[in-house]
């Protein structure tokens, strides 16, 4: 995470509440290819409070029609967190015994 602490708690925390029901602040993607990126843009989120306007490459979430790329299409979430050097969360390169909750 850059510029602020992730909060591991807090991700695990609204992963936990949201699964079987819709957080009325995003929208529903289920029609449109599928939620799952959605919803862990949203857990990210819930952890760094903090989200990357930048115009095309960043993550942040706005509305249905002022979002990035990366908040529900996977290959951009991953190339965002393995490639930002800017605000947001950092995804890094962990083995299987090194993987937190979060």
């Amino acid at each position: 995470m850059r510029d602020a602490a992730y909060d591991r708690t807090a991700a695990v925390a609204y992963a936990h509440q949201w699964p079987y029901k819709r957080n009325p602040r995003y929208a529903d993607f289920r029609g449109m290819g599928g939620d799952c990126t959605n919803f862990v843009s949203q857990a990210l989120y819930a952890g760094s409070g903090i989200m990357n306007y930048t115009p095309v490459f960043g993550w942040y979430y706005r509305s249905l029609g002022d979002r990035a790329p990366a908040w529900t299409g996977v290959p951009y979430l991953y190339n965002f967190l393995t490639t930002n050097k800017g605000v947001g969360p950092v995804g890094v390169a962990a083995d299987l015994q090194s993987v937190e909750p979060g």
